[in-house]
């Protein structure tokens, strides 16, 4: 019985460490989106 619950338990740990990982990721994302647009738009101005 404790073996299932330490099961589920690293289950719901996983998942929440892959939540955390994506959040990163979309963020990290934006940031480069932002500072490639960011250059582009600076280099039109020049």
């Amino acid at each position: 019985m404790n073996e299932n619950l330490e099961l589920d338990r690293l289950a719901k740990e996983n998942d929440n460490f892959k939540k955390i990982i994506q959040t990163q990721q979309n963020t990290i994302n934006r940031m480069i989106d932002y500072f490639i647009l960011g250059e582009k738009k600076a280099g039109l101005q020049k």
